[in-house]
């Protein structure tokens, strides 16, 4: 299982402000700001208004419209910097470091022989916790696949993912067969921005037998999300075994 966020935000275009219509929570204000990056009002790069010129056009408090640009800011959608303002994120692919670094990178960095193997793929209706973290609707049909990495040929990490299926992130069947989403994605997306979460977490049934580990053992996952003009291209789970220790360098 994808662990959810603490909230879940509004489906896109759930409140748009008209004339002087009031956004009085977080999340509607947060869907107001994807609104406009998504339809192109606010493009990668740009410096948007400040809290307190949006708090005033929204109807709303200083405070509500920081909570909204915070949370943004923590998925990588959005850029702060102190005294200069917030602009959207505009990260190109070889400046995104970690966020866009493919498995296979990661595998042959320690000399190994690396491998990628589809376990499973259908698509599904997004799952309350993905659709809150990837701010989409539940309604929204996702490709859910399973993927399995080796290392020499022993399991080295079990990937979990949810795909967008909006134009940026649009990957055939074959291309999901025969390499990892983001390697993908790096060829054919110009800028991409992310978060990424290292967390322990148990090994699930799913996860275990691909690993061929004990489910419930403590294992090391990495959490990521990547975005594309406000969008979420993709939202995946590394799952390592037991005991693995993962390292990266810039």
């Amino acid at each position: 299982m994808l662990l959810a966020k603490g909230e879940s935000s509004l489906a896109e275009g759930t409140l748009r402000p008209a004339g002087r219509q009031v956004l009085n929570t977080w999340q509607a204000v947060q869907s107001e700001i994807l609104r406009r990056i998504r339809t192109g009002e606010w493009v990668a790069g740009q410096l948007i208004p400040t809290e307190h010129q949006l708090a005033a056009e929204l109807g709303c408090a200083r405070a509500t419209v920081n909570r909204a640009m915070s949370q943004l800011a923590q998925d990588g959608i959005l850029q702060r910097r102190r005294r200069v303002g917030t602009r959207v994120s505009d990260t190109r692919v070889p400046e995104a470091g970690v966020e866009a670094m493919p498995i296979r990178t990661e595998v042959e960095a320690t000399g190994a022989a690396y491998a990628y193997h589809l376990a499973g793929q259908i698509t599904v209706s997004a799952p309350e916790d993905i659709a809150s973290i990837m701010h989409v609707p539940q309604a929204e049909r996702l490709i859910r696949y399973r993927a399995v990495i080796t290392a020499d040929d022993a399991p080295y990490c079990v990937e979990v993912g949810y795909l967008a299926q909006h134009d940026a992130a649009q990957l055939t069947d074959e291309m999901l067969q025969s390499a990892e989403p983001l390697e993908w994605m790096r060829q054919s997306i110009d800028q991409i921005s992310g978060r990424l979460e290292i967390l322990a977490t148990r090994l699930t049934g799913e996860c275990a037998a691909e690993l061929g580990a004990e489910k419930g053992q403590p294992v090391l996952t990495l959490d990521r999300t990547l975005w594309c003009d406000g969008r979420a291209l993709s939202h995946s789970r590394r799952v390592y075994p037991p005991g693995h220790r993962v390292s990266f360098a810039r």
